[in-house]
């Protein structure tokens, strides 16, 4: 099948609908904020529906033309019937799987119910999502992106909750991007290092706790520190960076590309 596409040189996501999930901070915020300067109309996913109004009046002065807030919880019984519902009559140029992990810990301290909430959250939650929103994307256009984590190549040793539901999705992911592949729908995901988030701020905190017995602001720096020197370039990446990833899976300049996991960590994983 021959291109069909120019490459973007104009307003290509202009009055487009695209779903994103986390929408109220991190790299959802920043991604939502990308789209809104090209006047997309956003419906934006979160659990406080308070941060949701806060975020659509933010995201409608960037200049999105319109903005439908959801305020859902990815682990809701009867998810999949319940977006069904709401989207039935609309069509999305692009949806965004996005949202925070379990919380960290070792492998052998996890109980029953961390398992079911991993799987709720990372796993179960994200596909039903997903099922129900795919019938609603443009054919030939239509894009599926997933913010994953390099955990799904390499072990985080204080995340392997996250690592083992993440991966799993992963693999759901490639089975979707070959149905879908006949519609010329594309499915991706991009796996983040340490990008600088609110959650990341978490994790930062726990590690130090762990390592030092302490997040003190010196503990805390240490690990940051510690973490930037993994990448050859010797930094963290900035949300602003994954969004500009991400337009470009949601853009027919990535049409070449489905079924893939891009890895964007300032060269981190090649020094494992």
């Amino acid at each position: 099948m021959p291109y069909p596409f120019p490459p973007p040189n104009g307003p290509e996501f202009d009055n487009c609908n695209f779903w994103i999930t986390g929408a109220t901070s991190g790299m959802g915020l920043a991604i939502a904020q990308r789209l809104a300067t090209l006047g997309a109309s956003l419906w934006i996913m979160a659990r406080n529906e308070a941060n949701l109004q806060a975020t659509a009046q933010q995201l409608r002065l960037a200049g999105a033309k319109n903005v439908i807030t959801v305020a859902l919880d990815l682990t809701r019984p009867h998810l999949y019937e319940y977006i069904r519902r709401q989207v039935d009559k609309v069509t999305f140029r692009g949806v965004l799987i996005n949202g925070g992990g379990p919380h960290g810990g070792k492998s052998l301290d996890f109980s029953a119910a961390d398992y079911d909430q991993a799987h709720a959250l990372l796993l179960r939650g994200p596909a039903l999502l997903l099922q129900a929103l795919l019938p609603q994307l443009e054919p030939q256009t239509g894009s599926v992106v997933a913010i994953s984590s390099t955990t799904v190549k390499e072990l985080n040793p204080y995340l392997p909750l996250s690592g083992a539901y993440r991966a799993g999705f992963s693999a759901l992911l490639k089975a979707f991007a070959e149905e879908l592949g006949k519609r010329g729908i594309r499915v991706n995901s991009i796996a983040p290092g340490y990008v600088r988030t609110e959650k990341l701020q978490d994790l930062q905190a726990y590690e130090a706790q762990q390592q030092f017995g302490s997040d003190s602001p010196e503990a805390q720096k240490k690990i940051a520190d510690d973490w930037a020197a993994l990448s050859p370039m010797n930094r963290l990446i900035e949300t602003s960076e994954i969004a500009d990833l991400c337009l470009f899976l949601f853009s027919t300049a990535s049409y070449a590309i489905t079924g893939q996991t891009l890895v964007a960590d300032a060269g981190q994983l090649r020094l494992y």
